[in-house]
């Protein structure tokens, strides 16, 4: 989010300042000044920048001061409302909503631009979780990246399988889906035990939050609209815009996954079902049974490669999970291995009773530092 201010005459914000003069003329022009990384509690960072007309914050206000942001702010004026509280600290005016918009003077052959006397949104992003079930997270974010969604915009599904995003990179917009319990393993709790003196409180909420994520099966839906898409569609004036002007930017995966019908499925080898079932009491007895069904599969007459009674202990153990190689083998019959097949059902994510929701007051008070 960034606001002008013409009078000027606000200080400068940043880490170096460097000041222009036009060579020709002599005149000064205004000068350039780089970000200012601020870091709070939690290594949560934002920036802020000020050239003595413009104040510019760019970071995340749900994650700001928090040790996750699995539910985040819920409305424009409590994220402006963290912003603000930066502003204040560095002796800078807040965000205002714009009360005028009206359009300025441009050059000739250029088309005429929208202004307004408040502060502008340049880029912002939209989340919401999805419950779909322990262990098929994998399985619905495969399955969505099977389908381009928008106006032709074509997935993109990580090796891992557990993130997919469509327009990445576009100067418009980017939307992903990904496996928030693999996310927060990754960064969050690698991240604070890498710190010194992390309490035990902590990392036992942090680990609760994971364990909830893998019991639910939590995928996240996230929407990053940038500065092109705001413009066109002139979302960028704070205060003369709602949460719900920007619904309709937010329903490509809805509509995607109405369209299509996901289903999960779990797939054992044949060793492990005689283990599962108890039908062998160890690994090595479960291996050489799966042998013998393997290479019967390939059309060889197990009887001539085993003597009579170990042929028929082997026999057994198969038919116990549906495979007999006194057969001929059939591929149009092919052993199972598919356990389980299910159709995924989405639901919303609940808010447990133990998760800390933000609180705008408290993460304003809260003490913070430049880091850059």
């Amino acid at each position: 989010m960034q606001q002008d201010h013409p009078q000027g005459g606000l200080p400068l914000v940043g880490t170096h300042v460097i000041e222009r003069i036009e060579l020709e003329t002599g005149e000064h022009l205004p000068p350039s000044v780089n970000q200012k990384i601020l870091e709070g509690s939690y290594s949560t960072k934002l920036t802020i920048r000020c050239n003595g007309t413009r104040v510019r914050v760019e970071g995340n206000p749900s994650r700001w001061q928090r040790m996750d942001n699995l539910f985040g702010l819920q409305t424009l004026d409590d994220c402006v409302a963290v912003f603000n509280s930066v502003l204040m600290r560095y002796g800078l005016p807040p965000f205002t909503k714009n009360t005028d918009v009206q359009y300025r003077q441009s050059p000739n052959g250029k088309s005429a631009q929208l202004v307004g006397n408040g502060a502008e949104i340049t880029a912002i992003d939209w989340t919401i979780n999805h419950e779909v079930g322990q262990g098929k997270e994998q399985s619905f974010i495969r399955g969505m990246s099977s389908m381009q969604i928008g106006r032709g915009r074509k997935p993109k599904l990580y090796p891992d399988g557990h993130t997919c995003n469509w327009g990445e990179g576009s100067t418009w917009m980017m939307t992903k889906l990904y496996n928030k319990a693999v996310e927060l393993k990754r960064h969050l709790l690698k991240e604070q035990r890498r710190k010194d003196g992390v309490s035990d409180d902590r990392l036992s909420y942090i680990e609760s939050l994971i364990n909830y994520c893998e019991k639910h099966g939590v995928v996240r839906e996230e929407h990053s609209l940038r500065q092109a898409l705001i413009k066109r569609h002139n979302l960028q004036f704070y205060g003369r815009v709602t949460e719900a002007d920007f619904n309709p930017h937010l329903q490509d995966i809805e509509k995607a996954m109405n369209t299509i019908q996901i289903s999960h499925d779990e797939h054992q080898s044949i060793a492990d079902q005689l283990l599962s079932l108890g039908v062998v009491k160890s690994r090595q007895a479960a291996n050489a049974t799966q042998s013998y069904a393997l290479i019967w599969q390939h059309g060889v007459d197990v009887r001539n490669e085993l003597s009579s009674s170990n042929y028929y202990v082997h026999k057994a153990r198969l038919k116990a999970i549906g495979i007999d190689i006194g057969q001929q083998f059939d591929v149009s019959r092919m052993c199972p291995t598919l356990r389980r097949s299910e159709t995924i059902e989405v639901k919303p994510l609940q808010i447990p009773n133990w998760y800390h929701m933000p609180v705008v007051s408290q993460s304003n008070v809260l003490p913070f530092q430049a880091y850059a």
